[in-house]
């Protein structure tokens, strides 16, 4: 990766020269890639993504991406009523889509599968910045959120397998070290054959990974989100049977990290 910095009236980018060797702050607006009739569909959810198709002149820029993810940085909770998308700017290496970006670039270059990061901007509003994100599109991939459902995915990966496969990849990460501080159901994503991605790392961090505690509560935390997205207050039947076995794949791999 070739990591470069871009300036010019209150917009700082920092991208991938690699992939994007020139960039601008117009790569933020939804409306420029409308305009241009480059947007392939929304991504749906609380961040209101959107997905990209460079097409024409583009395609000679970014030849190795074939399709982008732009994702606007917006609050949540109560405070999101009163601001809905600003920031207090207390310096770029302190800005969200700054360490964001930062992140995931060293878990993409640690081989871990996250989507590869191309650039992050932030727009200076007096004391406060507006940000956005744009990394590539993971193809043919869904939410873990679509796999809760015994019978669902009879085309793909076994469900089982899938399920494993997840704690087997939690398991990677937190071996790095990595601290998702919202891990939940839909920000693991499936693709067509079991493999599993993590994305969305906004205020996550690198922590010790013989510190078991903020382990366990990552994996809490993504327990859960199912049981809110199932509507359970505990997991029964074949989704109980399905979490174990993602635990126990999980539970090995660090098992047999430690042992070595």
């Amino acid at each position: 990766m070739e990591i470069q910095l871009y300036s010019k009236n209150r917009h700082h980018i920092l991208y991938d020269a690699q992939q994007i060797p020139q960039i601008n702050e117009h790569w933020f607006e939804q409306t420029w890639w409308q305009d241009k009739g480059q947007i392939s569909e929304p991504s749906g959810g609380r961040g209101q993504a959107i997905f990209i198709q460079p097409r024409g002149d583009f395609c000679t820029t970014v030849a190795t991406v074939p399709e982008l993810v732009l994702r606007h940085y917006r609050r949540g909770g109560l405070i999101a009523r009163l601001i809905k998308d600003r920031y207090l700017f207390t310096g770029l290496e302190n800005s969200r889509p700054w360490q964001e970006f930062k992140l995931t670039c060293t878990l993409f270059e640690q081989g871990l599968p996250v989507p590869r990061p191309i650039a992050a901007h932030i727009q200076q509003q007096g004391l406060f910045y507006q940000a956005d994100l744009i990394t590539e599109r993971l193809p043919n991939s869904q939410p873990f959120a679509n796999y809760l459902s015994p019978g669902k995915h009879d085309k793909d990966a076994d469900l089982t397998v899938v399920w494993q496969n997840v704690g087997h990849t939690l398991a990677c990460f937190h071996r790095f070290g990595l601290n998702h501080s919202d891990l939940n159901a839909n920000n693991i994503l499936i693709g067509t054959t079991g493999q599993v991605w993590v994305i969305d790392f906004d205020r996550c961090q690198l922590d010790d990974p013989k510190q078991t505690q903020w382990q366990q509560n990552n994996i809490q935390r993504l327990q859960r989100s199912i049981l809110k997205l199932i509507r359970q207050e505990q997991l029964s039947g074949q989704l109980l049977t399905l979490w174990q076995q993602l635990y126990q794949s999980y539970h090995l791999l660090l098992s047999k990290t430690e042992s070595d």
